[in-house]
């Protein structure tokens, strides 16, 4: 974990894509942040791990769409980690980057490319939005929901592909203070937004099935299990969706700028 003394709270990351040309209505990525208290770490770590045991799972490194499969969904593995995120009341950021809205307009940042920014690769803009949103939100719109300064940990993707990389935001405007790309085996609550992640993307591909026109009702357990799950984070008020609009848009280009 960090060696920052002024970190409070932790963020777990993951993503989740989309797009056209396997049959999804549109092209955007869906980052996710799960928040835990930096207090609580190890305590949620031996939660997480005690459930994992109960239901005898093997694998050194979890993967949701490995755990949960047609036609037996594990609805009490998927309730028990539900559970665990509302009785800890852990909070998930979620932030949608269109790339059909935003990739071409953000090219006039190209010009800071460098070997860490790249705003020609749309997996780095999706990731340059979430971290600008997010920041914007938990400083100066829900100021008092978390406790600052935050650390954020990825599975590899953007970076970290052949190592562990770590950055520091030398911005004063940002209280995200670190970020950290490493192998998923290493940190066992990047589980948790690969998790949610999954809740979500099975509900979404219903929705979005159901407001294409397939008014037919939803047959697959697993994805009802899916859908119940998010409506009760959401109803619990820990879901938040990080909305964006062209004021948001400007700030975040000028923040970099």
């Amino acid at each position: 974990m960090s060696k920052n003394d002024n970190i409070n709270t932790l963020f777990f990351c993951d993503e989740t894509k989309f797009s056209i040309k396997n049959g999804d209505i549109e092209n955007a990525i869906y980052y996710l942040g799960i928040a835990v208290n930096k207090n609580d770490v190890a305590k949620i770590d031996a939660q997480l791990k005690a459930i994992i045991s109960k239901h005898r799972i093997q694998s050194s490194t979890l993967h949701s769409n490995k755990l949960f499969k047609e036609p037996k969904p594990r609805e009490k593995l998927m309730t028990d980690l539900v559970s665990l995120i509302i009785k800890n009341k852990l909070h998930c950021f979620c932030y949608k980057y269109q790339k059909d809205l935003f990739f071409n307009k953000t090219q006039i940042l190209n010009k800071f490319n460098n070997e860490i920014l790249n705003f020609n690769n749309s997996e780095f803009q999706a990731l340059f939005y979430y971290l600008i949103i997010l920041n914007t939100y938990l400083r100066d719109i829900n100021s008092s929901l978390l406790t600052k300064d935050i650390i954020m940990y990825f599975d590899r993707n953007v970076y970290g592909v052949n190592d562990t990389d770590e950055f520091i935001f030398p911005n004063e405007n940002f209280i995200l203070k670190q970020m950290t790309f490493c192998e998923k085996s290493k940190v066992s609550l990047l589980f948790l937004p690969d998790f949610v992640g999954y809740l979500f993307r099975k509900s979404k591909l219903s929705k979005d099935k159901y407001d294409s026109g397939n008014l037919n009702l939803e047959k697959s357990l697993l994805t009802i299990d899916c859908y119940k799950n998010m409506v009760e984070l959401s109803g619990k008020g820990l879901f938040h969706f990080l909305d964006i609009n062209e004021q948001i848009l400007q700030k975040a280009i000028e923040l970099i700028i």
